[in-house]
């Protein structure tokens, strides 16, 4: 089980780097177990799990539920093995191998041909970290359905909880298409959609507009002539809306719009090109943004200007409020003078006679305190001191020792080549234990058959003794009717008949009672292996802690009631 164990402890160390590999199983911690399961378990998701514990708590009960969280995690991911807390709590060798070595099985397989394929036992580093985190994004990228334009709001929307009825489709009303037969543009209306017109695409991404509603809305415009223009609708507007709009638009304006419009694409068609229309249109934008840019800094200043305006304005209340309070309670003395300050002289009497109590009994409190205090100061410096000393001995002890330690670790290190074998070892050592296991059962199944074929012969020889007793039987039953020997031997004959029976049963009983005691001895190995005596001292220990626990909370529970009960 070494070699087992090793390699368990290799993949171990290339999943989470901050596993340190030990010589076998039985070494492990229970924090270690944590750590290993919880990030197996990760890498069988394939994503962050930021419910999933990663360490032991302090707390015996907060350890408990950390365990029983990992075995519910294992049995859901389909490990159908016997585990519970005591699993990881108080780790047994034999199924904590089972466990490592299934959730070893479940990893995925770009995970292992990747580490087939590197061959390190070094940690990963941040970058490496990175690029296989960006490597999972992109991989789940690719595997989600692609999802049209005009759906992707809606996805967006209903996964945000909001009805997918709210979303409008607005059209782009000025869309240049250029006509299909290229015999009724001219060479620079030509060049211009080659070179500089930019495309469907182009002209819907921006202000939120649709492709599809804007090719339809361009088709009707082409199919049924130009339409009065009226506010862009959105397909969420109701038909109330639609009504009320439609009736506030005057025909007489719409008529007389209708003509203007006319006349202005005669006459522009007819003196201007597409571009002249294009750069006049792109300077009167740029005038109307500039003009805009100035409003917003001069909105943006008096702005500045009111804000400052409203912290002075609040600083003044501030100040006002305080005055006039005090001018209040100035008024209220001053009303009745004589008493007002007989009764301040009174009460500045009172607190005069208490503040000098209070600073007597103050006095008497403080000097035996400060008596403690000075001489506990003076032990705890001499204390500090001792424990200076002793620590700076320990750590002398201990920087020799690391030191010896440091040079032997150097030779051994310098005599062994590698500290883990390589892949080609492992794949040998597994085909010969495959090899051994294959030798074992073809050993099974031969003995299987020798045992079966002795079962056989030895039916057949009871078969054969069965009826020569019988045979017998009734030979010497018929001739004991007439003579004494015969009846003689018929009793001996009936005598050895029971005796050999007996014979047998004890044979066979015997033989079970040593199968018994075989499996009794390996189940006696089985338990010694679980080490039951130190789980047992374990147990004890944690539920001597947990009573220590449940201890300190009942006094701090009972100091806090007596707090109140006394407050």
């Amino acid at each position: 089980m070494d070699e087992v164990d090793k390699i368990i402890m290799h993949q171990l160390h290339q999943i989470d780097a901050s596993i340190e590999p030990t010589e076998e199983l039985a070494n492990f911690t229970p924090a270690l177990v944590v750590r290993a399961v919880a990030s197996c378990l990760q890498e069988i998701s394939g994503q962050p799990l930021k419910d999933l514990p990663r360490s032991l708590p302090m707390a015996m009960a907060q350890r408990f539920n950390v365990a029983t969280i990992l075995a519910e995690r294992c049995q859901e991911s389909g490990y159908r093995g016997d585990i519970g807390y005591q699993t990881f709590l108080y780790p047994n060798p034999i199924e904590l191998r089972r466990l490592l070595m299934f959730l070893i099985e479940q990893l995925p397989r770009d995970r292992q041909s990747e580490d087939d394929a590197n061959r390190t036992s070094h940690p990963l580093s941040s970058r490496e970290q990175l690029e296989r985190q960006i490597r999972q994004k992109l991989k789940a990228q690719l595997q989600m359905p692609w999802v049209p334009q005009f759906c992707r709001m809606v996805a967006n929307r209903k996964s945000l909880g909001c009805n997918s009825q709210c979303i409008s489709f607005e059209p782009q009303l000025n869309l240049n298409v250029p006509s299909a037969n290229p015999a009724d543009r001219s060479k620079e209306v030509q060049q211009y959609f080659d070179q500089q017109a930019p495309n469907l695409f182009q002209q819907t991404s921006g202000n939120c507009y649709d492709l599809i509603a804007s090719v339809m809305h361009k088709n009707d415009l082409e199919r049924w002539g130009d339409l009065p223009s009226i506010d862009p609708v959105t397909l969420t507007s109701t038909s109330d809306d639609l009504v009320g709009k439609a009736l506030t638009t005057k025909p007489a304006q719409i008529s007389t719009a209708e003509e203007q419009v006319g006349q202005d694409n005669n006459s522009e068609a007819t003196t201007a090109t597409p571009l002249e229309l294009l750069d006049q249109e792109v300077q009167e934008l740029r005038t109307q943004t500039e003009i805009m840019v100035n409003q917003r800094k001069m909105l943006t200043s008096k702005l500045k200007e009111l804000k400052i305006r409203e912290t002075t304005a609040a600083q003044e209340k501030e100040t006002i409020e305080s005055k006039l309070k005090s001018h209040e309670k100035l008024s209220l003395v001053l009303s009745e003078p004589e008493e007002n300050v007989g009764k301040l002289e009174a009460l500045v009497e009172a607190t005069e006679n208490k503040r000098q109590t209070l600073n007597q009994q103050w006095q008497d409190y403080r000097r035996p305190l400060l008596d403690t205090l000075s001489t506990l100061r003076n032990a705890q410096e001499a204390q500090h001191v001792q424990t200076i000393r002793n620590s700076i001995e320990k750590l002398e002890q201990e920087i020799i020792a690391k030191s010896q330690q440091h040079n032997e670790l150097n030779s051994s290190l310098k005599n062994t080549t590698q500290s883990v074998a390589p892949r080609q070892e492992y794949t040998r050592r597994i085909h010969e234990f495959i090899k051994n296991i294959r030798k074992q059962r073809e050993d099974i199944f031969k003995v299987l058959d020798d045992t079966r074929q002795l079962q056989k012969q030895l039916n057949v020889v009871n078969a054969q003794l069965q009826r020569q007793f019988n045979y017998t039987d009734d030979l010497l039953f018929q001739s004991a009717k007439h003579d004494l020997h015969a009846k003689k031997a018929y009793k001996l004959l009936a005598q050895l008949h029971s005796n050999c029976n007996e014979l047998v049963e004890c044979v066979s009983l015997t033989g079970n009672v040593t199968k018994e005691i075989r499996d009794l001895e390996v189940q006696i190995d089985g338990e010694k292996l679980k080490n039951v005596l130190s789980r047992l001292q374990q147990i004890t220990g944690d539920i001597q802690r947990s009573e220590q626990q449940i201890q300190e909370l009942q006094t701090q529970i009972r100091q806090v009631e007596n707090a109140i009960t006394v407050g």
